[in-house]
């Protein structure tokens, strides 16, 4: 089992965006990627990320690719198993994995997001 330390380490070590959430999706933990790319500079501990997104954005396009990305963490969250899927967000696409990870034997979510790479 990972500690805490351990798992901040590794999202720090890696080079894309990475955010660690509880499984209601509040912000525990994002890499300085993720804070450059896709936060948007307010923490609210009672919505969740892309609920927090979602609220804050006029951008029809934008509002959409977040009601996605929530409609596939539910999915996530239903299935409990590790998932790749492509996704659009602020006008690129990504390619995003979600994984269940237990700290102190309390579930989060690790979402490890990469700008897909046009052959």
């Amino acid at each position: 089992m990972m500690n805490k330390n351990e798992i901040f380490a590794f999202m720090n070590s890696y080079p894309q965006p990475s955010v660690l959430t509880t499984t209601s999706g509040i912000m525990v933990y994002a890499n300085s990627s993720y804070k450059s790319q896709f936060y948007c500079g307010v923490s609210n501990e009672e919505y969740s990320v892309i609920d927090n997104i979602i609220g804050m954005t006029n951008d029809p396009l934008i509002k959409a690719n977040a009601l996605y990305c929530k409609h596939l963490e539910s999915v996530f969250l239903v299935n409990r198993q590790t998932c790749i899927k492509r996704e659009l967000f602020f006008y690129k696409k990504y390619i995003t994995l979600r994984t269940i990870i237990f700290l102190n034997e309390v579930e989060y979510i690790l979402l490890l997001i990469v700008e897909e790479i046009k052959e």
